[in-house]
């Protein structure tokens, strides 16, 4: 398949770009600023999010089977962005998998959330992803895929960079008692995508870990398997949009759509997986 991906250099991008060619897929992409060195430069275009005109010319050019929607940027560019390019999609049979959040969910944050339930946000982040859902799915109907991401852990992945810095810098770790969570490592989600490209796959889906782990225990167990014994931590307590600060605060992602047994995780072994980092002591 001919697969662009929107926000290549990002996290998602990355590492789905190296599983979508170990599969011998034809990847493209775009960048903001940072130009990717991991695809050769004629796949690869510098295309602000305002320049819709660029953007037509692109998908044009690549005429791709499937488009990767993983933007950042400006909320009201961003959402004209994927509609002039949902209904490119529309008009040649294309596909498109959104790269949705829990967020969608941060109004409601008293249970896990599942596919059919639906969106109740808060932030305007949230309310943003949930709107992009409604008007891509009205305009792709079956073309689309939705896929709610919770927070992604990896070798090289932000978080993971920037919890090993505050160790190696000797801060203090900030660890929420009241937050329950499900999580994802950037590997298992370019495989879980792929699949669903692969397989013709339409619908909503929840990809994190099949469990659910308190944010403190999660990174308690994560500093030990790296050999971390004596961390200082601030303990907090995570808050709402309302006045009230919760005994659960619970933003985890659970499914009703499980991908194959080899395509999931659970928290043992995202922490096993992360183990495996080798970085300066």
């Amino acid at each position: 398949m001919k697969i662009i991906i929107f926000g290549v250099s990002g996290t998602v991008g990355k590492a789905l770009t190296k599983t979508l060619t170990v599969s011998h897929h034809d990847v493209y992409g775009s960048y903001h600023l940072n130009k990717p060195s991991f695809l050769p430069s004629g796949r690869t275009i510098q295309l602000p999010i305002g320049e819709l005109d660029v953007l037509e010319k692109f998908l044009s050019q690549v005429n791709p089977d499937f488009v990767v929607m993983a933007l950042r940027g400006d909320f009201v560019k961003q959402l004209k962005f994927h509609i002039k390019t949902a209904e490119y999609l529309r008009n040649t049979g294309g596909r498109m998998i959104f790269c949705s959040t829990s967020n969608v969910f941060d109004a409601s944050t008293e249970s896990p959330h599942f596919e059919e339930d639906p969106p109740s946000a808060a932030s305007d982040y949230g309310q943003f992803k949930v709107e992009c859902e409604r008007v891509l799915a009205e305009i792709l109907l079956d073309k689309l895929i939705i896929v709610r991401i919770p927070t992604l852990f990896g070798h090289d992945t932000p978080r993971t960079n920037e919890l090993r810095q505050q160790l190696q810098d000797g801060e203090s770790i900030k660890i929420y008692s009241n937050l329950y969570s499900t999580r994802n490592t950037d590997q298992l989600l370019s495989m879980q995508l792929t699949y669903l490209m692969e397989q013709g796959l339409t619908g909503i889906y929840h990809l994190g870990t099949t469990d659910i782990m308190n944010h403190s225990e999660f990174t308690k167990k994560l500093l030990t398997r790296w050999g971390y014994t004596d961390v200082a931590f601030e303990v907090l307590m995570q808050d709402t949009f309302s006045s009230v600060i919760p005994e659960r605060y619970d933003n985890s992602l659970l499914t009703n759509n499980p991908l194959p047994h080899k395509l999931q995780i659970n928290h043992e072994q995202l922490i096993e997986y992360l183990s495996m980092i080798k970085f300066a002591r």
